[in-house]
């Protein structure tokens, strides 16, 4: 069995820090995080090799 992809990682980081965000109650940290996590998951796959 394989770890996470780079990418799968990092919006695994990104989802941790958002909801962190908010618990804080930082609703614009939150909206950026989650901006980022939809730029990222829009991103078509890379090719494996």
């Amino acid at each position: 069995m394989t770890g996470p992809s780079p990418r799968e990682a990092v919006v695994a980081s990104l989802a941790s820090a958002l909801s962190r965000a908010v618990a804080l109650g930082d609703e614009m940290a939150a909206r950026v995080v989650h901006e980022a996590i939809g730029r990222l998951l829009e991103l078509p796959v890379a090719p494996e090799g």
